[in-house]
């Protein structure tokens, strides 16, 4: 086990109230558990655990970005006057009780983890809830759009969601007369097409420091701070924003990321959110740089599949994963 405290000192650990865990999927200071911290008075926890390094079939390339990224956000709290702990430990429940060797028994606060195992592993652990706000759609609003439905079409909740979140539509009708542009959206590249460079991402020491630990030389292709992926943002826009929604399905030997924004993993840890790439896709719109075709095929990835996904997941419960509703054999 390895314990990294930084920077405050626990010599007037009484002051402490809370131990705040924080998922790497979770590194948003404005989000989560962190919304409301206190660097006077909450401890910040990281737990790096053996089972997601070991104990999962990941990529490393994955593990270098989740953890690194993670070791990142925590130097910028340890900046910005946080006590953090990063704990490396054979399970998360395990680096919690290893924390509050060093903090005392305090209440463990974390966001609503993102998966049921995490949830029950968590509850049983005595860990307190709070909502996990890092989808533009509450998991309660969801169970109530679902628990409606007489069959669950994203589009119908996509509709819904541009309403809503009163995302282009006016008076509740759609921009342009029309909610989706997808039959516009399936051209094949022209011929000697050439696709814009691809953003590279440099590493530092804290990069390197884990590509060492992984006995893994990384590719430069993932940013794992928050600048980096607001750069990766920023490049979408000004480079595949325009040709996204034509070229959205397409598929060539010549080119891997094509006019795809490269955005999910940053979304899925919280350094950048749902809200702020879907206001910088529409105010390019609006500014007259991207055609609606493009703009709405990339918001619907945005505010409806992803949302959609991630709500369902919830409704359909844990044991969905067991079900069988083609009797496969």
């Amino acid at each position: 086990m390895n314990v990294t405290l930084k920077p405050g000192s626990l010599d007037d650990s009484k002051a402490f109230q809370r131990l705040l865990l924080v998922p790497f999927d979770h590194l948003n200071l404005d989000r989560g558990v962190l919304k409301d911290a206190d660097p006077a008075t909450d401890v910040v926890l990281f737990v790096q655990s053996e089972r997601m390094v070991t104990g999962r079939p990941f990529h490393k390339e994955r593990l270098f970005f989740l953890i690194s990224s993670a070791k990142h956000f925590a130097a910028e709290l340890e900046k910005s006057g946080f006590t953090v702990l990063f704990i490396e430990a054979e399970t998360t429940t395990a680096g919690i009780t290893q924390a509050r060797k060093a903090v005392g028994e305090l209440p463990v606060l974390c966001a609503e983890p993102s998966s049921f195992r995490q949830r029950s592993q968590l509850a049983s652990f005595g860990v307190e809830f709070v909502e996990n706000d890092f989808f533009l759609t509450p998991r309660k609003l969801f169970q109530e759009w679902a628990g409606g439905q007489k069959s669950f079409v994203m589009e119908n909740f996509y509709r819904a969601q541009r309403v809503r979140l009163d995302l282009l539509v006016t008076d509740g009708k759609p921009e342009q007369g029309r909610w989706n542009f997808d039959a516009d959206n399936r051209l094949p590249p022209p011929k000697n097409y050439t696709w814009p460079e691809r953003l590279n991402h440099a590493r530092d020491e804290i990069d390197l420091d884990v590509a060492k630990s992984l006995n893994y030389e990384p590719t430069d292709s993932w940013a794992t701070t928050r600048d980096g992926a607001l750069r990766q943002l920023e490049h979408f826009l000004n480079n595949h924003l325009a040709g996204f929604g034509p070229y959205e399905d397409a598929v060539t030997l010549d080119e891997w990321s094509l006019h795809h924004s490269l955005l999910s993993p940053y979304l899925n840890n919280g350094l950048i959110t749902p809200a702020e790439v879907v206001a910088a896709a529409i105010q390019r719109y609006d500014q007259g740089h991207a055609p609606i075709e493009s703009v709405e095929a990339f918001v619907r990835q945005i505010i409806g599949w992803r949302e959609y996904i991630n709500g369902m997941y919830w409704f359909l419960g844990e044991d969905y994963k067991e079900l069988n509703g083609l009797s496969a054999t």
